[in-house]
């Protein structure tokens, strides 16, 4: 049966948020930095200035969870995440290209933004891939990026001040240089990859008029947010078949389209609630892989901090969840769960680790500080909702 979809129109102000799961970062002198060498998130020092950073392998959000990455560092004072504009893996292979709703992303959470390109890539000769045309061990210039981080070190205004001139001064001109890396990549690597002449078409509609860039890019998430809402995902075990469209506006101008996994309807004390859910679900495991869980509360840092949620021209009470799934016994909702219902779960679960353990007292914390629910629940059977 296909999913039922709701478009919801939500306001935002100000996001605060405070992450309790943060890994710590390795830190990094910025007189040897090479993003290369990096690991996926960290902190470069200069000049007694910190600087934390994420990486991203692909501009498209849902490969090796870049969320994940920057929630490593929502933390820190200054944040910067570093995107390619481009990825093209062969013919054979994906094609992306960033988006400006990633950009609205950023500037509400205040992350200045590092484009970056790949300029040197081998031919992909793993034993099932030997025969495609596809590239591999990608890796960005370096110099370029740090030209970039030098800058940001040093720059007073917001990230969105930053990242609104980048698009306007470098975005055309870091596009035209990573296709002309990856012109000289097919020559080097004899790979063939994607077509030039769709590529070049794309950033000359963007040169003549920047706003296509907008318009193009939100046209492009609406539709992969129509086409995941007509999907339902294996790793995924929803309560309900409603998913949901949520447009979001901000004082700033910003516009982008999310998808929710789940719209669910509750009614407590008299008042009927909509909650907007992300859900992760182990298919194995007692619980989600924690980069699942992180990779959900990033994306909840909007959701809880919307002002306003609109169904219908209608003003609704909502609340925001993360509804954790796994092959685990019974159910607690740890944003209200006392020492007496983590006591009685993990009597359900002894094979709980002690990690697993911390990990749940960690997700409680993480709510209260939020005003987020975080349930986890069996998915073996039906469900005690």
């Amino acid at each position: 049966m296909p999913a039922q979809i709701l478009t919801l129109h939500g306001f935002i102000k100000d996001v605060t948020y405070q992450a309790h799961l943060t890994n710590r970062l390795e830190e990094y002198d910025f007189a040897h930095f090479d993003i290369n060498a990096a690991s996926t998130s960290g902190v470069i020092l200069h000049e007694q200035q910190q600087l934390a950073f994420s990486k991203w392998v692909s501009p498209k959000r849902t490969r090796s969870y870049p969320f994940e990455r920057i929630y490593n560092t929502l933390n820190a004072q200054k944040i910067v995440t570093i995107i390619p504009i481009i990825k093209d893996e062969g013919k054979d292979g994906d094609l992306d290209k960033i988006q400006y709703s990633t950009f609205s992303w950023m500037n509400l959470l205040n992350v200045y933004v590092v484009l970056a390109f790949y300029d040197s890539a081998e031919k992909n000769l793993a034993p099932q891939q030997a025969h495609r045309h596809k590239i591999t061990s990608q890796r960005f210039n370096a110099a370029f990026v740090n030209e970039q981080l030098r800058e940001i070190m040093h720059y007073r205004q917001s990230a969105l001040h930053w990242n609104r001139t980048l698009l306007e001064n470098r975005f055309t001109t870091t596009f035209e240089r990573a296709l002309e890396s990856y012109r000289r990549i097919e020559q080097e690597t004899g790979v063939v990859l994607h077509p030039y002449k769709p590529l070049e078409r794309y950033l000359a509609r963007i040169q003549a008029d920047f706003q296509k860039f907008k318009t193009l890019s939100l046209q492009a998430s609406e539709a992969a947010s129509a086409r995941e809402m007509q999907t339902t995902h294996k790793n995924e075990f929803l309560e309900t078949a409603t998913k949901g469209t949520i447009i979001i506006k901000n004082y700033l101008g910003g516009q982008y389209f999310l998808t929710a996994d789940e719209i669910v309807w509750e009614e407590r004390q008299g008042n009927k609630y909509l909650v907007i859910q992300e859900s992760k679900n182990a298919g194995q495991s007692l619980l989600p892989s924690v980069s699942d869980i992180k990779d959900g509360l990033f994306k909840l840092v909007l959701y809880s901090n919307l002002d306003s949620v609109n169904l219908a021209n209608e003003n609704q009470q909502f609340i925001t969840r993360l509804y954790l799934t796994g092959k685990c016994r019974g159910r607690i909702a740890l944003h209200n769960a006392s020492e007496q219902d983590f006591a009685a779960f993990f009597s359900l679960n002894p094979t709980l680790t002690s990690t697993q353990k911390t990990l749940l007292h960690q997700l409680q914390q993480e709510a209260t500080t939020n005003k987020l629910e975080i349930v986890v629940s069996s998915n073996v059977g039906e469900k005690n909702v």
